[in-house]
């Protein structure tokens, strides 16, 4: 049975998705849908009227990190911690990585400098404590050198945030996380992590920040977005 991602190509939530169907190599179809004009069956099986779903059948399975969950168990090789005090804080610093993710969208949409800046400093400080946590292995990815779930949660945004800091450098601090920004430029190199994605997302991803037209778009390249 071939499950059905259904998706919106700019979503970090759904590539969180997307990457653990690339690992695991399941085969799988990619619906897209227009969230700002969502068809009617979307909005039928939705419950929250958002993405990512991944439809099973006649089932439908809603929110990344269920659906990731669902992926790995009948997996022999599971993403998640064997041991289960890591796998619990695995699940935490999934749900803290959801968090950051919204820090990274309201970077993209505040109007102001000073509204920016308040966004970005809570989102410091909160890779302060991941820097922390990750720091212990000094490892390639978070539990050590193998791949895992948590990894595939916090790729998305480590892209986002690193097409962010190409145009306003100081979303990412390498001198005050050191550790973090490793395991940020390890994950972005995976396969993986490159296909879960349109190929043209770094092009799209900036064209919707001018688009919301907040503070970073003053960073953008006018003359390549302006319809004036």
């Amino acid at each position: 049975m071939k499950l059905r991602l259904i998706s919106f190509k700019l979503c970090p939530f759904v590539q969180r998705a997307s990457i653990v169907l690339e690992h695991k190599a399941i085969e799988h179809e990619i619906v897209d849908v227009d969230l700002a004009n969502p068809p009617e069956w979307f909005l039928k099986i939705s419950p929250l009227k958002k993405v990512p779903l991944l439809l099973v059948g006649d089932h439908v399975i809603f929110e990344s990190s269920v659906i990731n969950e669902y992926l790995d168990e009948p997996s022999p090789k599971k993403l998640h911690p064997h041991d289960i005090v890591l796998r619990a804080k695995n699940r935490s610093w999934i749900e803290s990585g959801s968090a950051c993710m919204w820090d990274a969208f309201h970077l993209t949409v505040k109007e102001t400098e000073k509204e920016f800046n308040e966004v970005q400093d809570g989102l410091l400080g909160k890779f302060d404590q991941l820097e922390k946590e990750k720091a212990i292995n000094g490892s390639p990815f978070f539990n050590g050198n193998e791949f895992s779930l948590i990894d595939a949660s916090y790729a998305p945004l480590l892209q986002r945030l690193e097409y962010i800091n190409k145009i306003k450098p100081g979303v990412i601090d390498q001198k005050r996380h050191p550790t973090v920004n490793d395991w940020k430029d390890a994950l972005l190199k995976l396969d993986i992590v490159q296909k879960s994605c349109v190929p043209e997302i770094k092009e799209i991803y900036y064209k919707q920040l001018w688009e919301r037209q907040g503070f970073i778009s003053r960073f953008l390249d006018k003359t390549k977005y302006s319809q004036d």
